[in-house]
Order: structure tokens, then sequence, then C-alpha cells
């Protein structure tokens, strides 16, 4: 890897002895998921497979138990308002011995997978069924091993139209922050919110 590779969407492990991004990946030529020690003893060590060419894997998030989440191109969908010409990306679970299990067949994308202190996965959704508008990238929670999906804030909502890097607030169960920006936003910038979802989980209603 040179020093000019891009190195984005990094996350810790819970031991603290790696770090896991994503990154282009050298025998793919794809976007990839890698992983490197803290104290740089060994070198950078692909985690995503690397015998699939046509799929790209970015977003990593460590789990506990040694398993890992990402994003993962697998299903061969094109986000349809485009004319297909964007990929959709699903959540992956990555088990210790390097298998893949697709845990998200939504029609579009998915994003930013980030683990809540009650142990539940919560992501942004790109979601057209059942909704009251197009412009809607929700947020959604579910167990890690993909069970339980349900909305957490967003759903049938004018507002906001994208919730992206959202993190929860340490010690709540229904407070976070994200960056509330425009359906295509694709510069993720916008306006850092404060939300409680147990005020109310649609519009303006839960914004602190």
């Amino acid at each position: 890897y040179s020093s000019s590779s891009f190195v984005g969407d990094i996350d810790l492990d819970f031991e603290a002895k790696n770090i896991a991004f994503s990154t282009k990946s050298e025998k793919t030529k794809g976007w990839c998921v890698a992983e490197i020690p803290l104290d740089g003893a060994k070198k950078i060590k692909e985690l995503s497979p690397t015998n699939t060419p046509h799929v790209h894997y970015y977003n990593p998030m460590y789990l506990p138990n040694g398993k890992m989440i990402f994003i993962g191109t697998v299903g061969f969908q094109g986000v349809p308002c485009v004319s297909g010409s964007d990929n959709v990306g699903s959540l992956m679970l990555r088990h210790e011995n390097g298998n893949l299990r697709r845990l998200t067949f939504d029609q579009d994308e998915n994003w930013y997978p980030v683990l809540t202190e009650q142990g539940r996965v919560l992501f942004s959704r790109w979601e057209y069924a059942d909704s009251a508008h197009y412009f809607s990238r929700l947020l959604m929670t579910m167990n890690p091993d993909g069970s339980d999906q349900q909305e957490f804030y967003g759903s049938n909502s004018y507002w906001p139209n994208s919730l992206f890097y959202a993190r929860m607030i340490p010690g709540s169960a229904t407070k976070f922050m994200g960056i509330v920006s425009g359906h295509h936003g694709v510069r993720r910038k916008g306006q850092l919110v404060l939300f409680d979802a147990a005020r109310s989980r649609k519009e303006t209603e839960g914004a602190i």
C-alpha cells in the first residue's frame, strides 16, 4: 500500500489492538475492508474477500465476539432512481473464519453501522417502500445477527432527509447525534444535530 492510499471509516477493536478501515484493494482494485495492528508490527491485512473483484466492501464495525459487520455490494443491485448506476450496499456479518453472511436485503442502500451500548447495531437505511416520500434515509437498529430490524428515527418523516454518521450518546439508549443533510448530500456535510428518540421519532419533534 502506498502512502497515498485512501483510509476512511476507521474502527477500533474491543481490545484496542487493531483498527479496521475502508481502502482500495491492491488485489481486486475495488473497495475493501482492511486491518492493521496499532503497534505497526504487521502489515495491512485485507479482511474482505479477495476473490470477488466485482464486489466492493466498506464501513467496517467490530463486534465484541470477534466478528465484524461491514457493507458489501453482494446483491448486484442498482439504485432505481439513478437508473442503476449506483451499487446497492447491504450489511454483511463476517465470522472469525472469514465466512460472510448477508444481513439486509433492501431495495436500496445501508450505511454506517455502529454498535450501541445496548448491544444493537444502529445504521442508516435508504428507504422507498411504505414511506411518506422518497427523500428518506432513516435510522434503523437490529441485533448483530440481523434479526429484529426496527425503525429508530425518521420513518414517514419529511425531515431529516438524510442522517449521516449517527452515533449514540454514551449512557443513553435514546439520545444520538448525526449530520443532517439533503438527500443528495454526497459530501456528507450539514448540521450536527442532537436527537432524543424518547421525545419523538418523527420530524423535528425529537431534535434537541
